[in-house]
């Protein structure tokens, strides 16, 4: 049912089958590839922000968050969570 998830690593290759040039590409791409998602969440999560703000226009929820006020904290954190979750899906469409 979850084979995916728990199965074990990729074969190791032989020592003469390791190309070090295509190592370091994808090396390169999976940094690029970090810049590329924290540049997007730096720039969702305040327009996300803006979003709730304007959605909930009653709500100080900064406020509420220091009076300790855990139902806006569960709510903001969930909408903060759904936001990652839309740029994750457009990044790996």
């Amino acid at each position: 049912m979850f084979s995916p998830l728990f199965q074990g690593l990729p074969p190791i290759p032989d020592s003469g089958d390791v190309d070090p040039l295509r190592i370091l590409l994808n090396m390169a791409l999976a940094i690029a590839w970090a810049i590329v998602a924290g540049i997007s969440f730096a720039v969702v999560i305040p327009i996300g922000i803006r979003l709730f703000k304007a959605l909930i226009p009653g709500l100080d929820e900064i406020e509420e968050l220091k009076k300790g006020n855990m139902a806006v904290a569960v709510v903001f954190a969930t909408f903060i969570v759904s936001l990652t979750a839309i740029v994750v899906a457009i990044l790996l469409k």
